[in-house]
């Protein structure tokens, strides 16, 4: 029986909590860990000075890098080594599609099969080696999250694995590691983050605990993002004079996706889910967001309602323009990745084909796009 409520993944969260990865590691008496992390990190330098900062070296036996939206065979190969390495842990690092990435490769370390075995709810056999999550984006979530997407090229939806026992056994939330994150990622990943919040109040799974967490997280990120975004063009963030704020706005990206990871997603994510759309996840769904929010808004409660108004003035604060100029097979390939979508079939007000593509034509009419 599914609990109504339930988040297991210790969070270790306050500037500097980096230092403490280490630490936290050996508390799980393992002495071999297999590092899975975004590339870009590793071409910009990033990740060598966090594996540094979080005083790992010693324990590092192995490292895979992993490019936006990972192919399952990524996965498979990473998992490979580390059983090679005989690694017996994961250090998670990057943005959603890395942590993604790490949750899949900790599931083969345990469970020698094809990744497409695991798709769905609860199929491996084995629990997943333990994983530690530094998330380096305040967007996805993933590192509270017992869900991963994986994206196979050619197929019209994700993959998508989600079992209990998935998440991380520890998230490291330190905004120190987003000082140097450009605007664009920034934006994208906390609109991510911010349409967890928002779907999870229109979805047919809320409950009163989940309404708690998304109201707050979606405040929070309302509140906090237009002053991550100045400090970012003016360099305060870079300077580390504005990490109180990238504080606020990691915390609410957890925050956001404990809230949906209970209630589940909906709407937005049902549409985003085509692999075939090649637009940055966070983008997409800041794009399709405002439009699917006034569609829901007849099941909001005053609160909600009160939040989603508060859309216009983000948008304009920060400088992002919501057009989505998608040609007519885009549009189609989104509403027949979204047919029988559980995300979709969890929305509260049910929706129709013809209203999606009215919702996307109204969304290309809208307001256009973070630089």
């Amino acid at each position: 029986m599914k609990p109504t409520f339930s988040s297991t993944t210790r969070i270790y969260s306050r500037l500097g909590a980096l230092n403490d990865a280490a630490q936290i590691l050996r508390s799980l008496n393992v002495s071999r860990v297999m590092v899975v992390a975004d590339s870009g990190l590793d071409r910009l330098g990033m990740l060598e000075a966090i594996l540094d900062q979080a005083g790992v070296r010693d324990l590092v036996v192995g490292k895979a890098l992993i490019d936006v939206n990972p192919a399952p065979d990524h996965a498979e190969s990473a998992a490979a080594n580390a059983r090679a390495f005989r690694a017996q842990a994961v250090i998670a690092v990057g943005g959603g599609s890395g942590l993604s990435a790490a949750k899949a490769v900790a599931l083969l370390m345990t469970n020698d099969v094809s990744i497409a075995n695991l798709a769905g709810y609860d199929k491996a056999e084995h629990p997943p080696a333990p994983t530690v999550a530094v998330p380096t984006t305040a967007g996805s979530g993933s590192e509270v999250s017992n869900a991963l997407v994986l994206h196979e090229l050619g197929q019209i939806r994700e993959i998508v694995i989600r079992g209990d026992g998935y998440e991380p056994v520890a998230a490291i939330l330190d905004a120190t590691v987003l000082r140097g994150l450009p605007r664009a990622p920034l934006v994208f990943a906390a609109l991510d983050a911010l349409t967890h919040a928002l779907e999870s109040l229109w979805s047919r799974g809320r409950s009163l605990f989940t309404d708690a967490c998304a109201l707050r997280a979606a405040s929070e990120i309302i509140g906090a993002l237009p002053l991550a975004v100045s400090g970012q063009a003016n360099g305060a963030n870079v300077r580390g004079e504005n990490d109180e704020v990238l504080q606020r706005l990691l915390e609410a990206a957890s925050l956001a996706n404990i809230a949906c990871g209970n209630s589940g997603l909906a709407l937005v994510h049902a549409l985003s889910s085509s692999p075939t759309v090649d637009l940055p996840h966070g983008l997409q769904n800041g794009i399709l967001l405002p439009q699917i929010a006034q569609f829901n808004r007849e099941v909001l409660s005053v609160e909600g309602r009160e939040i989603v108004a508060r859309l216009p003035e983000l948008y304009d604060l920060i400088g992002f323009d919501s057009r989505l100029d998608l040609g007519s097979a885009a549009v189609e390939s989104m509403i027949e990745a979204s047919r029988g979508h559980v995300f979709r079939q969890n929305n509260a007000r049910e929706s129709t084909d013809v209203e999606l593509r009215e919702l996307l034509r109204l969304a290309s009419e809208s307001s256009a796009r973070a630089s």
